[in-house]
């Protein structure tokens, strides 16, 4: 028995890194499961409104640093979800310019495309922690999870933040058992966190 676990150990060794075909089939699964029929999706509701409105007034009004809700400063949360959107308007705006406002399908990109990174974090972590098998079997498994794909499909923060929190633990990870580079991914994973 002693004698297989340093042949399983070297066989893990040598599958740890990232393959291209494993992250392409990922992207693209993920991309089905997050961003396809993101512009067909259900009306939104109140809180995703209330951060589509206020990327709008953002927009139009320059209040980006303390966004607003009519005259009313949104001080409640971290305005990351009204810059995410007020930035995937004035990117879908440069690519078409008759669409300048917010939309449904511009409000919840942002949120579809951490859907994406995620799964693609995860992949990275597994494939860190077990073999790049297990990495795609994580990141599949993530990418067709209820939670991830409501949350994909939500125009406000919460899968930005699951993003964050996702890098940050996989870069401290890395910092940890890597063997080079372990200050930049600690300077990495402090700022996702």
């Amino acid at each position: 028995m002693s004698e297989k676990i340093p042949g399983i150990y070297q066989q893990l060794s040598a599958e740890r890194a990232m393959r291209p075909a494993h992250i392409l089939a990922l992207t693209l699964f993920a991309l089905l499961t997050c961003v396809f029929g993101l512009w067909t999706g259900p009306r939104m509701g109140d809180h995703e409104c209330i951060n589509a409105i206020a990327a709008q007034n953002a927009l139009q009004g320059g209040s980006w640093l303390i966004p607003e809700l009519g005259d009313v400063p949104l001080i409640r949360k971290m305005p990351l979800g009204v810059w995410a959107i007020g930035a995937s308007s004035a990117a879908v705006g440069v690519v078409d310019s008759s669409a300048r406002d917010v939309t449904p399908f511009t409000a919840r990109l942002p949120s579809a495309i951490a859907g994406v990174l995620t799964a693609l974090v995860v992949y990275w972590l597994g494939t860190m922690m077990f073999g790049a098998t297990a990495g795609l079997v994580a990141g599949v498994i993530c990418s067709g999870s209820p939670a991830l794909m409501f949350f994909a499909r939500n125009a406000q923060v919460d899968m930005i933040l699951g993003l964050f929190c996702t890098l940050a633990l996989a870069c401290l990870y890395r910092a940890i058992h890597g063997a080079t580079h372990r200050r930049l991914f600690l300077f990495v994973a402090y700022g996702a966190f």
